[in-house]
């Protein structure tokens, strides 16, 4: 099998990177062990990983990683020169197995501030940073060649001469081939020839039809003219040519595999499909790099397989280890039962013969004989045939014991009258048994006190048979809670390309729509221009920090309206765009939940309703001397405002259906769901009618003006106040009335056309204008509509005009009076063009002209309508600002005429493709699905009421990390639960469901436990509280968990 890269690899793999990398910035810099890094080089919309492993491999990488949470001085050093610098250059070093990366200054290649990343794939390998010079700064490894130091710190890289490729001469092979030996053979000759490499010298042989075992100096003509040389120098040519094309362009990839019937192992990857390989069975890939990545990602898998099943297989021999022991010492009691009873036994059937050698061994002692004399003693007599002394063994006179040899004198009867069910425990102690005696107690005495400890022994082993079970299971527990301690936790598997939408804020509502909000303003602004579409709907909140939401239309057929004010709706409307009154209510709360929840409505605990509009209400096009800032949008026309909305949101896990039968086995729900939605349409459609024709007919025209004439900004008041602050817009706004009025009380007339107007002249011109244009507006308007309407416009009018005179009459506050003076001497002789230029360096530059256009008051957050015959203050030119939003603020653009053409060519059709990617995905799997991987979901908690793994968010205090590991924590524990206690059963058919519901949740675990951090995190609200069933039990689970890890990791 081939284990690292050869010449032929590295050029290959340098052609590639010349496409895939020059140009892209090193954002980041990883350490998967001592020996290998991960480089993650990003531009937008683009990120390449690319894993190194010294002496080994380079290549791109589709496939994660655990990374080391601590990085190394090796990785810190690396991070500090190179962290955000663009890569502007790779080459091989001739065709030796190095690669130089080159990371420019904006001086050039040779001026400071240039890096060079040298990564050697010979030998043991070497990774080397190094200045504009080749002074090496830091390196993997320090290189000792003959008690010298090669390679280390402070030194200077010597490149060498860089010698590529040649052509081969067939006198120079001829002479090369003369110097074999009588047991070379040709592959191994050639192999050391030039720097072709041992795959592509293989090749060669065969290209020109030769054996690679072929004998040079038996077997080969040798002379020039030879056809076997002349068939050599051919395919040397050819290879040649395959050398220099992939210097040129990125190939295909290959990986070929060994000839085994029952798997595919794999044996070797290229670039080139080489003539040894094509008999055998392969892979194609779009390119090398692709290739080697699957190559060694599944080799490391298959590793860490390997070590994990080893780390199983230790955990399953000390479980067994303990199990032996257990039983060993059940055993051991047992047999002290026994033993003990047979003991009793003996003594009583010696009575005679015991209380005979407790006398003398007693008297003797009693007499002060000496116990080393009284051994000699017995020892004598033992030899002489006393019958006493003969079972005497020995004497333990230090504990007033004497060992005595005991023979059952009804043995031989017991066996001649046949096997009885104790016969097997007698044979074990056949023959003359050892008895210790205490001789100050009498032969009953002792045999009581063998009884006793038989009694205790038998107590013994009853409370061990007991608690057998117990303890083998806590043993057992003990062993896997080690195991998942010191468990390699390492894995590899292939990275999932995201869905179109992951990047934004979103969620699939309850009946199936998807939802989408922006995390910024850019990508508010993206949302509007790309992704929001006639018969789409805009959510919004009169709050600071709301969101921006859309939602997305099915892009199913209008129901046809069925009030005054659809109809209206939809006459205004271009033909064939479709409505967004077919979204249920449903999903535009959802919606307007997302929006309030991501403002700061969320951290002040407020309740307020959003609202949503149609896609053609919304437009990034300003009233005429306004401007609108990125991601800030017009809202025109009526607003459809949401019941009030509960801060309560959501965290689940959506699964992937990773095949057709899957996917089709959630379709019926689909459909039965969209046929009850469709009904719950109709029905909540037919019941309006009756309620609002009266009230339609009657307020149509005054909607229809007010839609037409009303506007909205959305801006942030924050921003507003600053800027008030900043520049005394106040004073400046005050003074500069008192100017205007001043200006009032003269008039000047114009006595040549050609003569220059003077400010107070343009300014009088100016309102006989708005006058005569206010008049021509406000008398058919009168004149349509009825006598009530006119007399409550007119109520209006009077109590507005009240209130700023009320305001003007407010007393000013002390010390105002005199600066109010000296601005209003000071702004006397400026006119509005100069006002609005002075206004436009503050920093006010939406100063309103065309105000006899928009006549209609609008919500706390619009812009107020022209005023009837005031100057433009500063208050309207900064209202007029859009300002940005903290996280979602910005509104969709419309559709509708006020877009112009440069809108109208950002706009993206999506696909409706890309919205059919959500029938393949499920909330609840079903047992037998086929899951690929998790996505999170943040959303509305009503949203997630069919979400088989959720838990809910409240307004809190807890980050977003940690939510996340606690949501994590709750749905795993939620996946073990799922899972059947055991799959046993009579039931043919309930024994597999069971077995497919246990594979289901080990499935669904794995998925969920494989979520990476960031995509969490990027989902997740922030100062939040996760509330789930049983919470607390599993706080307190995970933190016992978590200390016993910490304790079994501090005893490793």
């Amino acid at each position: 099998m081939k284990q690292r890269f050869t010449a032929l690899d590295v050029r290959s793999i340098v052609t590639a990177f010349k496409q895939r990398l020059v140009g892209l910035r090193l954002q980041g810099i990883y350490d998967v062990n001592s020996k290998t890094y991960l480089l993650k080089f990003t531009k937008p919309d683009c990120k390449e990983l690319v894993i190194i492993e010294s002496g080994i491999r380079i290549h791109t990488t589709e496939y994660t990683r655990d990374k080391s949470i601590t990085p190394s001085a090796f990785c810190m050093k690396l991070r500090k020169h190179l962290k955000a610098r663009r890569l502007t250059g790779v080459r091989q070093l001739g065709m030796d197995r190095v690669i130089d990366f080159e990371f420019a200054a904006a001086a050039g290649a040779q001026a400071e501030g240039t890096y060079h990343i040298i990564c050697e794939f010979y030998a043991s390998g070497n990774i080397i940073l190094t200045d504009h010079n080749y002074n090496i700064l830091t390196l993997l490894r320090v290189v000792h060649i003959e008690d010298e130091k090669t390679f280390a710190v402070g030194m200077r890289y010597k490149l060498g001469d860089e010698r590529d490729i040649e052509p081969v001469d067939a006198a120079q092979l001829v002479e090369y081939l003369q110097k074999a030996g009588p047991k070379d053979n040709l592959k191994r000759m050639l192999s050391m020839y030039g720097s072709y490499g041992p795959s592509l010298t293989e090749h060669v042989i065969l290209l020109s039809g030769l054996s690679p075992t072929l004998k040079v100096a038996a077997a080969m003509d040798l002379s020039l003219q030879s056809p076997q040389i002349t068939a050599l120098v051919e395919a040397y040519g050819k290879a040649l040519e395959i050398v220099e094309k992939l210097g040129r362009e990125v190939c295909p990839g290959y990986i070929s595999f060994l000839p085994q019937n029952d798997e595919e192992v794999f044996d070797e990857f290229g670039p080139w499909l080489f003539e040894q390989y094509r008999n055998r069975q392969y892979r194609e890939f779009p390119s090398f790099s692709d290739a080697a990545d699957v190559f060694f990602s599944n080799i490391e898998a298959q590793k860490l397989k390997t070590k994990a099943h080893q780390q199983e297989l230790a955990a399953e021999r000390k479980l067994e280890a303990i199990k032996q022991e257990h039983h060993g010492r059940v055993a051991a009691l047992e047999k002290t039962h026994r033993k003990t009873e047979e003991q009793a036994r003996r003594i009583e059937m010696n009575l005679e013969f015991v209380d005979q050698a407790i006398l003398i061994i007693r008297q003797a002692v009693a007499a002060g004989m000496d116990w080393q004399e009284l051994d000699e003693l017995v020892r004598d007599q033992r030899e002489e045939g006393n019958p006493v002394a003969e079972r005497i063994v020995q004497l333990n006179l230090s504990i007033n014991q004497i060992t005595l040899e005991l023979d059952d004198p009804n043995s031989s009867d017991d066996e001649s009258d046949g096997s009885s069910d104790d016969e097997s425990e007698r044979n074990e102690f056949s023959g003359p048994l050892q008895v210790d005696v205490d001789i100050f107690e009498t032969a009953f005495g002792n045999a009581q006190r063998y009884y006793n400890f038989r009694r205790q022994a038998g107590i013994k082993h009853a409370k061990t048979l007991a608690v057998s079970s117990q303890a083998l299971q806590s043993a057992e527990q003990k062993i896997q809670s080690d195991l998942r301690a010191t468990k390699i936790t390492a894995t590899v598997s292939q990275m999932r390309k995201p869905l179109w939408f992951e990047k934004f804020a979103w969620f699939m509502s309850s009946d199936g729509y998807l939802v989408l909000a922006g995390h910024d303003m850019q990508q508010n602004e993206l949302l509007v221009k790309r992704h929001l579409r006639p018969g789409d709907a805009y959510v919004h909140a009169d709050i600071h920090g709301a969101a921006s939401v859309i939602v997305k239309n099915k892009m199913s057929a209008a129901p046809e309206s069925t009030s005054l004010t659809d109809k209206a709706l939809a006459e205004n409307k271009p033909k064939g765009e479709l409505s967004a009154q077919s979204i249920p209510p449903s999903t535009l709360f959802q919606a307007g939940i997302m929006s309030v929840c991501q403002s700061r409505a969320w951290d002040a605990k407020i309740l307020t309703p959003a609202w949503w509009v149609e896609a053609h209400q919304v437009s990034k096009t300003a009233p005429t001397g306004e401007y609108l800032s990125t991601g800030s949008f017009m809202v025109r026309g009526k607003k459809n405002f949401l019941p009030p909305t509960q801060l309560v949101y959501g965290f689940g896990v959506l699964f992937r259906l990773a095949d057709d039968e899957s996917i089709a086995r959630h379709a019926a729900a689909r459909q039965q769901r969209q046929a009850i939605m469709e009904e719950n349409m109709r029905s909540a459609g037919a019941q309006n009618v009756s309620e609002t024709a009266a009230s339609s007919e009657k307020d149509a025209a005054v909607e229809t003006m007010a839609d037409d004439k009303s506007y909205t900004v959305v801006g942030d008041s924050a921003d507003l106040a600053a800027a008030r602050a900043k520049y005394n817009l106040d004073e400046i706004e005050m003074a500069t009335e008192d100017a205007f009025k001043d200006a009032d009380s003269s008039s000047i007339a114009a006595t040549d056309s050609k003569r220059r107007t003077t400010a107070k002249q343009r300014r009088d011109q100016r309102k006989q204008k708005d006058n005569v244009g206010q008049q021509q507006q406000n008398e058919p308007l009168v004149g349509k509509l009825s006598k009530k309407e006119q007399r409550r416009l007119a109520e209006e009018a009077k109590y507005e005009k009240q209130a700023q005179q009320k305001q003007k009459q407010q007393p000013q506050k002390r010390g105002k009076k005199g600066k109010m003076k000296k601005m209003k001497d000071k702004y006397a002789d400026q006119d509005e063009e100069d006002r609005n230029i002075r206004m436009a360096l503050l920093g006010a530059t939406g100063v309103k002209e065309d105000t006899d256009e928009l006549t209609a008051p609008v919500s706390s957050d619009s812009v107020e309508a022209a005023a009837e015959k005031q100057p433009p203050s500063i208050v309207d030119q900064l209202k007029a600002l859009a300002v940005k939003e903290d996280h979602s603020e910005p509104k969709p653009a419309a559709r509708g005429p006020e877009a112009g053409d440069e809108e109208e060519a950002d706009v993206v059709e999506l696909p409706i493709e890309q919205l059919n990617v959500l029938d393949t995905l499920t909330a609840s799997p079903l047992p037998g699905d086929n899951l690929s991987f998790a996505i999170p979901v943040c959303a509305p908690y009503p949203a997630l009421s069919t979400y088989k793994y959720r838990v809910k968010l409240v307004p809190g205090t807890m980050k977003k990390g940690k939510a996340c590991k606690m949501a994590q924590t709750v749905m795993l524990t939620a996946a073990d639960n799922n899972k059947p206690r055991s799959t046993y059963s009579k039931d043919t058919n309930e024994a597999e469901r069971l077995e497919l519901e246990s594979i289901l949740a080990s499935r669904e675990k794995t998925l969920i436990k494989s979520i990476p951090d960031t995509e969490m995190i990027a989902q997740m609200l922030g100062k939040v509280k996760v509330t789930a069933p049983n919470i607390e039990s599993i706080k307190q689970k995970s933190k016992a968990a978590a200390k016993s890890k910490a304790k079994a990791k501090s005893k490793n």
